[in-house]
């Protein structure tokens, strides 16, 4: 099986994998930390299951990506639409092959409209015939990180649209 080196990785990833890393050590620390000040036992266990949580989450992460399940996609954001009460929005997307799809992602997802992003997402185990696209993407746990590239130039149609 084809495997990414770590160095090999794209920079938003690295990046998201160490964050993820640290944010597991950091719950374990503050649970040390305040077990040895307040002696308090069931924060330390609390803290200890956070952090095993996201050091899980963390390595399958990383396998993810070392074993290339994972695709980009560079889109432009067209629209977002207004969070509903799932905590979810959707998302009008101009992909660089000019199709335009709607997904939904969570609100704290941070999008600007005319903005070109490129998309990581994990593939599913079985992605369909013609190879994942993002409108095969559900909404949610598949997000594996997100590239701000600057403004669009459908963007830039899209203000002069407005101010017209």
């Amino acid at each position: 099986m084809d495997r990414l080196a770590f160095q090999e990785w794209p920079a938003v990833l690295r990046r998201r994998w160490i964050l993820i890393g640290a944010a597991g050590i950091g719950f374990l620390l503050v649970g040390l930390a305040v077990f040895f000040s307040l002696g308090d036992l069931v924060l330390l266990m609390l803290s200890g299951m956070l952090t095993l949580c996201t050091l899980l989450h963390c390595v399958e992460f990383y396998r993810t990506v070392r074993r290339r399940r994972y695709q980009a996609i560079e889109a432009a954001c067209m629209a977002l639409g207004h969070p509903s009460i799932g905590r979810r929005r959707e998302i009008q997307l101009l992909l660089q092959d000019g199709r335009e799809v709607v997904v939904t992602w969570d609100k704290r997802v941070n999008l600007r409209i005319g903005r070109r992003y490129r998309i990581f997402y994990r593939l599913d185990c079985a992605p369909p015939h013609g190879g994942a696209g993002l409108h095969d993407l559900p909404a949610g746990n598949l997000l594996l990180a997100l590239e701000d590239l600057g403004k669009s130039c459908a963007g830039a149609a899209i203000e002069d649209k407005e101010d017209a």
